[in-house]
């Protein structure tokens, strides 16, 4: 008989004054981008793929046993877009200077010395592989085709505050999450 799996990810919550202005950021921008939920705004650390029972114990152990340091999240202005999900579509093709319809909105997080640290510990740990990592968090989905200078001309929020809590996530769609072990930070 095989087990139950389930894809988690492991991510940062956003401070609530940059919540807010990237909020705020998403309502300026509805007609372009479909926004992300207030309360799923996150940065991604990394991700357990169809995790068992075991690796998910596993997981919630070391996040709740650590201690952890407080990464302060502050936006690079750096903007990328793309989709995971898309790419399961072989008629899809990333184009560099078009964000394509349903494609992620990808904004920059600086990678401080405690946001590595963060990271680095989880995937070493859990043995996650992260080519490349890139921390970010996705504003939201792509209602349309647009040229990326369109995304790169937005006036991206300057708030910056430390993190308040960590979180192990189960994805249950390419948009909503359930937060299975909170450990705050601050």
């Amino acid at each position: 008989m095989a087990s139950s799996t389930v894809n988690v990810f492991f991510s940062l919550r956003i401070p609530s004054d940059l919540v807010q202005a990237l909020v705020d950021l998403q309502k300026e921008h509805r007609d372009l981008v479909d926004a992300q939920a207030r309360e799923h705004l996150h940065i991604t650390l990394g991700f357990l793929h169809q995790a068992d029972a075991g690796r998910l114990a596993d997981a919630a152990a070391l996040i709740s046993s650590r201690t952890w340091p407080t990464p302060t999240i502050r936006l690079t202005g750096e903007v990328r877009h793309g989709s995971w999900q898309l790419q399961k579509n072989p008629d899809y093709h990333h184009r560099d200077d078009l964000v394509q319809n349903g494609e992620q909105v990808r904004l920059g997080v600086e990678h401080t010395a405690e946001l590595r640290e963060i990271q680095t510990d989880i995937t070493q740990h859990l043995d996650i592989t992260e080519d490349g990592y890139w921390p970010h968090v996705t504003l939201g989905l792509a209602r349309t085709d647009f040229p990326r200078s369109d995304a790169e001309a937005m006036h991206l929020p300057t708030t910056n505050a430390p993190a308040p809590g960590l979180d192990m996530q189960q994805e249950l769609t390419a948009t909503e999450f359930r937060i299975l072990v909170n450990r705050p930070l601050t």
